[in-house]
């Protein structure tokens, strides 16, 4: 499976710190580049090096107004010479701000559609560009599908090589589950590894069955076409949807203070949508779950330009 680099890997784990008698580590995911980086670059170098070896001329995606992954799709594609077309959903406020300021900076092609309507433009843009003489190739919203997973099987990967290097073993993985295709990477890593770890999504949006349902679909899919085997999901997923508020972006009093004393403590940045909400999640689960005396990975899958978007939410009055 080809892939066009533009890191060198693996990204670092670091030690923040004790949590109830328990040692903290987060690997660096957003320190891949370009363009203040993310978990959405493992899935693109390998999408993007699909698009080459078909000779296509136009990438296209989907996503919301201030979507990391469309953020590092145009900045990617637009490096490696493709155009690039976003089809975003409509919104009501659209902030000069964040990702959709990058955007802006690559003066990107845009087309903007009804939450409802997605398939129909998606297919609509698509056949519109195959009329006027390009070939375009098109990634499912947040990197979705068997490449994206098997990048992070391969990021997997990485973990097990650093747990050698640091002579640990990380009991438990925790991240932001959005699409849900880096859990079923992980996931995916630990079953072919037949590892114990527990692998933790905490939900930014979707409620546990539905979330579960998605991740469990991605993994059979990538274990039979990559790896030519079947298997049936049982009880490996754990996908938490306490920790969701209100709904997507919804962004609350914990997840601001969280933001505010990772900063503080480590000079660590995280974003409100993604990983702060992730972050606070995964302490009060050690908290509630009374979880002593274990190495724990936290997976910081990037999203830093939604701070700045939501900038005024930090403003103490």
């Amino acid at each position: 499976m080809n892939s066009i680099k533009f890191n060198t890997y693996p990204t670092p784990v670091e030690f923040y710190g004790e949590y109830y008698n328990n040692n903290i580590y987060i690997k660096r995911d957003d320190l891949t580049e370009p363009t203040l980086g993310g978990n959405k670059v493992r899935k693109l170098e390998l999408f993007l090096a699909e698009a080459r070896e078909k000779k296509v001329d136009y990438i296209v995606t989907y996503g919301s107004a201030q979507s990391n992954h469309c953020r590092l799709t145009v900045t990617m594609a637009r490096k490696l010479g493709f155009k690039v077309l976003l089809i975003l959903a409509k919104s009501d406020s659209v902030h000069y701000n964040g990702n959709f300021l990058i955007y802006d900076l690559y003066n990107t092609e845009i087309v903007w559609t009804e939450t409802d309507k997605v398939p129909e433009s998606i297919k609509d843009t698509l056949s519109s560009l195959l009329d006027k003489g390009h070939n375009p190739y098109f990634i499912q919203g947040g990197g979705h599908g068997d490449l994206g997973t098997h990048a992070y099987k391969l990021a997997f990967d990485e973990i097990m090589e650093q747990e050698k290097e640091l002579e640990l073993s990380f009991n438990k993985i925790f991240h932001a589950s959005g699409t849900g295709t880096t859990q079923a990477g992980l996931v995916s890593g630990n079953i072919l590894y037949n590892s114990n770890k527990e692998v933790i999504g905490i939900s930014v949006a979707r409620n546990n069955a539905r979330g579960k349902e998605v991740i469990a679909e991605s993994i059979i899919s990538y274990l039979k076409n990559i790896h030519e085997f079947n298997y049936h999901i049982t009880n490996e997923l754990t996908f938490i949807d306490k920790y969701v508020g209100n709904g997507y972006a919804h962004i609350y009093p914990e997840i601001i203070n969280t933001i505010k004393n990772v900063a503080r403590n480590s000079s660590v940045l995280l974003d409100p949508v993604y990983t702060g909400k992730a972050y606070y999640g995964m302490l009060d689960y050690i908290k509630t779950n009374s979880i002593s005396g274990e190495n724990i990975l936290f997976i910081h899958t990037g999203g830093i330009p939604l701070l700045f978007n939501y900038a005024s939410e930090f403003k103490e009055e």
